[in-house]
């Protein structure tokens, strides 16, 4: 029984969205409140509000609490991420925050949408929120350092150096095994001609995992200092 209320679950989700998707451009879903972060902060039409009312009670009769089916619309959101069907992925985040309205996933990823149409204030707005409910996941601080170093490479007032510096310590206090956030501590302080530095935490990074690694930035790092430890050459 639980598995058929959760297809019908799906099954209602994309009757209410996907006719709509597929008959306007991108620009005009932008301007669609479904498709904006958090309904575009705006109280919804009564059309849109009795949809988000029929979908939250799909939820709570579909799943023995309504955390259960937080977390099913959440690993969906995030599947639509990885396809780039960021409007869709929109969407889905909009309803767990209206489900939940305490839930870090809603504004990690909606921050990363953001993140992903190069509106960098929205997604530190976003991030920063999610980051208030939780401060200890290391990783959604990374995220919210990579913005504000993406700001700063972008000549943007909404991030510096000094201040992606200090997430991603303050993220490595959090985890000192986040290869990630060792790899962006590298590039930061290759920008800041740091470069012995670099090459540690390069190295940090290289013994947490390799897949972190980017190979094509050590190019860039030999070229102001050989590798310190020889094995990069």
């Amino acid at each position: 029984m639980m598995l058929r209320r959760k297809a019908y679950l799906i099954g209602l989700l994309l009757c209410l969205s996907v006719p709509m998707l597929a008959a306007m451009s991108a620009d005009s879903l932008l301007r669609i409140p479904r498709y904006q972060a958090l309904f575009g902060k705006k109280p919804l039409n009564k059309k849109d509000q009795e949809e988000v009312t029929q979908i939250i009670t799909s939820v709570d009769q579909s799943f023995p609490n309504r955390a259960e089916g937080v977390k099913f619309l959440s690993e969906r959101a995030w599947e639509y991420v990885s396809e780039g069907k960021l409007d869709t992925a929109t969407y889905r985040f909009n309803l767990v925050h209206a489900l939940d309205s305490t839930s870090v996933e809603a504004y990690w990823g909606l921050g990363v949408v953001a993140f992903q149409r190069l509106d960098f204030p929205g997604a530190i707005e976003l991030l920063g929120k999610g980051l208030q409910i939780n401060p200890k996941l290391s990783v959604m601080r990374v995220d919210y350092a990579i913005v504000k170093l993406s700001c700063y490479l972008k000549n943007m007032d909404c991030g510096t150096l000094e201040e992606v510096d200090a997430l991603l310590s303050q993220s490595l206090q959090e985890d000192p095994t986040n290869a990630n956030a060792w790899m962006k501590k590298s590039q930061v302080a290759f920008l800041q001609e740091k470069y012995e530095l670099a090459w540690s935490y390069f190295h940090e990074c290289r013994a947490l995992d390799l897949t972190q690694l980017d190979l094509n930035f050590s190019q860039q790092l030999m070229e102001k200092m050989p590798d310190p430890k020889g094995i990069f050459k």
